[in-house]
This record gives structure tokens, sequence and C-alpha cells, in this order.
């Protein structure tokens, strides 16, 4: 069938673009393609990756050598992999054994190092939690207290952080001000946690 002179037009002006293009169009192709495959291997990679890590952790934590042996795996292991999850649950346990055997000085360190470890606020938080407990244990209240206003950030743990405000205001007997805390705290407590609060509340 014999092409009208509108149709060859239309079939010149294609192949004129595609002239003009086709080495544009290819190279979008190939780097959509290489970037589909980069993908997939940076998410493979990082599976691999965290699963290693998760492997070294167990073996770290697990293992029932001497708690100086312990602690010096978790330094090592922490320094290797700055700024993980990993990390900072390395450390976390640190200060747990620590704690158990009422070195307080020693946990207090590594909590400070958790929060500087970790990968994001919910782990910095948790770890700002447990520090101003051991800074409470070592009758340090004002720096808990500057501990839990300045370094426990995340809102799921608020009703937590603010109990905890209210012991340390409690002893250091500022009653209208832990019972303000212990109020304000009652207000996104769990059920159980409004319990306890309440419990506070009649024993100031």
């Amino acid at each position: 069938m014999a092409l009208t002179s509108f149709e060859e037009q239309e079939i010149n002006e294609i192949k004129s673009w595609w002239s003009e293009n086709y080495k544009t169009i290819i190279a979008v192709v190939v780097l959509s393609l290489a970037g589909s495959w980069g993908w997939r291997y940076w998410q493979s990679y990082q599976i691999g990756k965290a699963q290693e890590l998760s492997a070294q952790y167990d073996q770290i934590i697990l293992s029932n050598q001497a708690i100086d042996l312990k602690n010096i795996e978790i330094d090592a292991f922490a320094k290797n992999n700055s700024k993980t999850a990993y990390a900072a649950l390395a450390l976390l346990e640190k200060a747990k054994l620590a704690t158990e055997v009422k070195d307080y000085k020693l946990a207090a360190a590594a909590l400070q190092q958790a929060i500087s470890e970790a990968p994001d606020e919910i782990f910095s938080s948790l770890a700002a939690m447990r520090l101003a407990n051991v800074q409470m244990q070592l009758k340090d209240m004002d720096n808990a207290l500057a501990t839990l206003n300045n370094q426990v950030k995340d809102v799921s743990l608020e009703s937590r952080k603010l109990l905890l405000i209210g012991d340390i205001q409690a002893v250091k007997g500022d009653k209208t001000a832990a019972k303000a805390s212990y109020e304000q705290a009652q207000k996104t407590a769990t059920p159980l946690g409004q319990e306890w609060l309440q419990v506070r509340l009649n024993n100031l």
C-alpha cells in the first residue's frame, strides 16, 4: 500500500527524531537497569551486613567468659560498628552487667557511650533513661534531671520520663514539683502505669 505524503512526512520526522535522540534513550534505559540492579545489590549487601553484625553480637553477648573479657570485646565491637543499633545494644548490655555488680560509674560511662553511638532517637532516649536511673544510684540527682530533660526525646517514653523526674524531685524534697510531674505523667500512662503513679501521689 502506497504511503500518503502526510504519512511519509510523519515517518521521516520519527526517523529524524530517533537519529537525534537514540543515544540518550539507550543511556536512560541502561542507567535505569543499572540502577535497579545496583539497588538490589545494595539491599542484599545491607541484609548480609545486618546478619553478620547480629551473629557477632550474639557471640559476644551469649558467651560465658569473665565480665572483664566480655567488656573488652564489647568495646571493640562498638568501635568497629559505630552508630549502629548493635553497637548501642552491646553497650547497654555492658551497662547492665556493671549495674548487676553495683559498678555504677562503669555503667554510667557505658550508657554515655551508648547515647553517642545510638543510630537514632529511640536508642539514645532508652540509653538516657537508664543513665538517669544509674545517676540516681550515684546520688547525682541534678545530672539525672538534666539527662532526662535534655536527652530523652522519644515521645513514647514521655510518661516514664515524667515518672522518673517526679521520683527525683520527691527525693530532693520538692513535693509540689513531684506532684505536678506525676499528674502530667498520668495523662499518657498505661492503666498499670496510672496505678503506680497514683500510689506515688498518695505517698507524697
